[in-house]
């Protein structure tokens, strides 16, 4: 510390973080959880500077404002608040602050159920250390309170709480439910069934309390459509037939009955055309646009309060001609679309989690920036106070990016983020997040998770944090973990690092293996392209003479020379690749790919199989670890984003 002005170190964190927001049901719900994380962390801030003369470390002053001065508070400000404080006050200044966020939690849950409510045991956890003055420069006050909170982590408040019985919370179920009689007030009809605690109810009606959002969040179905209903807007006025079959799938949704899922406009989609239809699809039309949404018995449970109605609706003539009627005009779209060259709406998107890799040892000075940077905490807290604006205009541009690719974010503090994206522009988002890292800051590593959009939210998000774990768990970091899970529950993940570790004496590859993963991107990479799933089980059944099988298969097995598996390898990809149809729109104007190529189509489809099953080939080489050729977990990555990510 200075001796002119000598300051207490303080450090506040908020615990438990990840889990109260990846107990979610619902977009909705993961977006408050962030917000309420968020709104805890500025109000420590406020209070530390407002009531104790607080000089901020981190977040950086400033930082809640973005660059063009747009407020990011609601997902830009990061879990742990540093500051500096007059020598002698920070116990006091953090115990005291520490009460003020316990008593606004406690505001929050009066503004949602009408009367106050005991304290949630286990949320919020604020845990804070304090330097004294005099304990040394910066570097050293940083590096004990560093162990010290790591010690506070460690220590455990068992404190029990009176308990009733009850029943268990369905989302976070260390907590009880809220009894049907104690429910927050004035709740919709159709949450009266859900068994939440109190923190959950919290998180469910925080439009409510005093500083909630009332705006909504996009939902799953909402942002795995996207692509799909940008492109009906897109051709709106072009093609014939659009307007109509969007305006029976309106009529036939609305004749189901009131829809007891809220919906709002997804950002990203083309402002034009305007119209009832259009604007319709750009809302609620989110989910009815997928033809396996019209299930009457799905929806006659999803329109009612008990099994005596849904049982009636099943018998309703009325009722079963409208969901008959909406999946009729929702096939006859795709079919439309399908004769332009858009593919149907996929049904996936995924879960994008990234966090730069060894942030601590970064800020202790022992590991350096991508640009091989090291800090220097010797210099003062000025140092770190610069990390922290480097964190804060690295959030501004992951959002950007995000948004671009027609994702939405659910938090960026710049060291990590959580967002949602279309199955389409997953990997595209990814790579854009990563470039906007300022050079002075660590490498990333990231995991993305694709899955149905009818799935559990909730596995999903726990499912992207494993792999980003996974990532980390690579030599150098700096990897990407990727996956999916489908509706029937089938699942695939492979680990790739987005920068190879030289090896002496042996060029360097291109690209890398991400790159080739992207490849089997369907809308960036052969369009016409398509892989058949039996590929797999060929390369499964060959591996032990493409590459010797891996370490689990038992026998005498020779594998072939490289040159003659690798042969074999493409032999195969080859053997199991094909090419869709021309849209009709390109068959009836000539085929673009022909204005500077005289040979046939016949010919021209040929040749283009033969390009896509090579760079296949070459990329699922590339994708597998250890020299080997063959890797389970990347062969049914690829295979999926190529019949999905579109």
């Amino acid at each position: 510390m200075s001796e002119h002005d000598p300051r207490d170190l303080v450090v506040i964190a908020l615990a438990g973080v990840q889990r109260y927001i990846t107990e979610s049901r619902s977009t909705a719900d993961l977006r408050a959880a962030s917000q309420i994380v968020a709104r805890l962390a500025a109000e420590a801030v406020a209070y530390l500077a407002r009531q104790h003369g607080a000089e901020m470390v981190f977040p950086a002053p400033g930082e809640q404002k973005g660059r063009e001065g747009e407020d990011d508070t609601d997902d830009g400000i990061p879990n742990r608040v540093v500051a500096r404080l007059p020598a002698g006050t920070g116990p006091t200044a953090a115990r005291k602050t520490t009460d003020r966020l316990n008593s606004v939690w406690e505001g929050w849950m009066e503004d949602v159920f009408g009367t106050a409510q005991f304290q949630v045991p286990g949320w919020p956890v604020v845990q804070w250390v304090s330097v004294p003055a005099g304990s040394g420069s910066y570097e050293q006050a940083w590096s004990q309170a560093q162990r010290a909170l790591a010690e506070r982590k460690n220590t455990r408040n068992f404190h029990q709480p009176g308990d009733t019985p009850g029943d268990l919370c369905m989302l976070s179920p260390r907590w009880r439910a809220v009894d049907g009689e104690s429910l927050p007030r004035d709740i919709p009809k159709h949450l009266r069934r859900e068994q939440l605690s109190v923190a959950n109810w919290v998180k469910r009606m925080w439009h409510r309390t005093s500083v909630g959002s009332h705006e909504s969040f996009p939902s799953t179905n909402a942002i795995a459509s996207l692509p799909y209903r940008h492109a009906v807007l897109t051709l709106w006025d072009t093609t014939s037939g659009i307007n109509g079959l969007v305006r029976e799938l309106r009529r036939a949704a609305d004749a189901l009955g009131a829809d007891p899922i809220g919906e709002t406009r997804t950002p990203g989609l083309p402002r034009t055309p305007t119209g009832t239809e259009a604007n319709w699809l750009r809302g609620r039309g989110s989910r009815w646009i997928f033809p396996e949404s019209w299930h009457v018995d799905a929806l006659s449970r999803e329109f009612t309060d008990t099994a005596d109605e849904a049982e009636a609706k099943r018998a309703d003539p009325e009722f079963v001609e409208a969901v008959r009627s909406g999946g009729k005009a929702a096939q006859a779209l795709v079919e439309l679309m399908g004769d332009q060259g858009v593919p149907a709406p996929s049904p996936h998107l995924a879960v994008l989690v990234q966090d730069l890799d060894s942030m601590g040892r970064h800020l202790s000075g022992s590991a350096p920036g991508r640009d091989g940077s090291y800090l220097d905490p010797a210099r003062g807290h000025t140092v770190h106070t610069e990390v922290s604006a480097r964190l804060g205009r690295t959030a501004a541009r992951q959002r950007r990016a995000v948004e671009k690719a027609g994702g939405v974010v659910v938090y960026a503090g710049g060291d990590d983020l959580l967002a949602l994206v279309p199955a389409a522009f997953a990997l595209e988002a990814t790579r854009a997040c990563r470039e906007t890292n300022d050079p002075g800051l660590p490498t990333a590593s990231n995991g993305l998770l694709f899955f149905h959009h009818g799935s559990s939210l909730r596995q999903a998000l726990a499912g992207a944090h494993e792999l980003l774990e996974e990532a980390k768990e690579l030599r150098n970091k700096n990897g990407l973990g990727v996956g999916f899970v489908r509706s029937s529950g089938s699942h695939a993940r492979c680990v790739l690092p987005w920068e190879e570790e030289p090896q002496d004496g042996v060029p360097a590859p291109a690209g890398s293996p991400v790159d080739a993963l992207e490849l089997f991107v369907t809308n960036a990479h052969h369009p016409r392209a398509r892989l058949s799933p039996r590929l797999l089980p060929d390369l499964l059944g060959e591996r032990v003479h493409l590459d010797g099988g891996g370490e689990q298969v038992q026998g005498n097995f020779e594998a072939l020379p490289y040159r003659v598996a690798r042969a074999e390898m493409r032999r195969l990809v080859h053997r199991h690749t094909s090419l869709v149809p021309l849209p009709t729109s390109d068959r009836q104007g000539g085929d673009p790919a022909a204005e500077n190529d005289d040979t046939g189509p016949a010919e021209r489809d040929r040749k283009a199989r033969k390009v896509f099953s090579d760079e296949a080939t070459t990329a699922l080489e590339r994708m597998a670890p250890d020299r080997r050729l063959v890797d389970e977990g990347a062969v049914r990555v690829a295979l999926f984003l190529r019949q999905e990510a579109h």
